[in-house]
């Protein structure tokens, strides 16, 4: 039984805030959102336009992060949690991958960002940046929390998550503020459902005939 559902709750909660206020200041202004306009451009100029190498680096990390990778992955974790009988993580895996994904799919069209390359009214948040949040935080948190190598899963997802968002602007499909809520979202989704399963088992072991 997780021992810190409280705190991973905490954390969600927390992650999800972040989320919701560049959520607000997006919607008050799509084209030009206060507080972030200016950031969103200076980044666009700082990475516009990319060496040929971190332009092939960024599209093949826009290939990994599609559906057509992303799903078979989730869903051989699922599996793997399956034959292991470990229901608790099986239902906290699920979990997030829904609430991030029914999120995400929420956002797009409400605040129908219009992406930077003016491709598509779709930039916010990213779903790149979501779902390779939530893959790689929900990852390490199935790593036993005394794992000496723990350290090293969290360093290895954070990585992943920085080259992941920092890809889909470097493709000038994002602005800066979209992968970072993308990534704020993605994690507070993968945090929050392994709290709320421990939550709910907590309860039923309190509630139980000699809990």
């Amino acid at each position: 039984m997780r021992a810190r559902p409280r705190r991973e709750l905490a954390i969600a909660a927390a992650l999800l805030l972040a989320t919701a206020v560049l959520t607000v200041l997006v919607a008050l202004d799509r084209s030009a959102p206060p507080l972030l306009d200016g950031l969103d451009r200076w980044w666009r100029g700082l990475v516009l336009p990319p060496p040929a190498w971190l332009e092939a680096a960024s599209r093949a990390l826009r290939t990994l992060g599609t559906g057509a990778v992303m799903v078979p992955l989730r869903i051989a974790v699922a599996l793997w949690l399956l034959v292991k009988h470990r229901r608790a993580d099986l239902a906290a895996w699920l979990l997030a991958w829904a609430a991030a994904d029914l999120l995400t799919f929420g956002l797009k069209p409400t605040v129908a960002r219009m992406r930077p390359d003016l491709s598509h009214a779709s930039s916010f948040p990213s779903g790149h940046a979501k779902t390779a949040a939530q893959v790689a935080v929900g990852l390490v948190l199935l790593v036993p929390a005394r794992a000496r190598w723990r350290p090293v899963a969290w360093a290895l997802a954070l990585a992943w998550i920085v080259a992941m968002a920092v890809s889909r602007t470097v493709l000038d499909e994002h602005w800066l503020s979209d992968v970072v809520a993308g990534s704020l979202l993605g994690a507070a989704c993968a945090v929050g459902a392994l709290g709320a399963v421990g939550a709910v088992r907590r309860a039923r072991h309190e509630s139980s005939p000699g809990g």
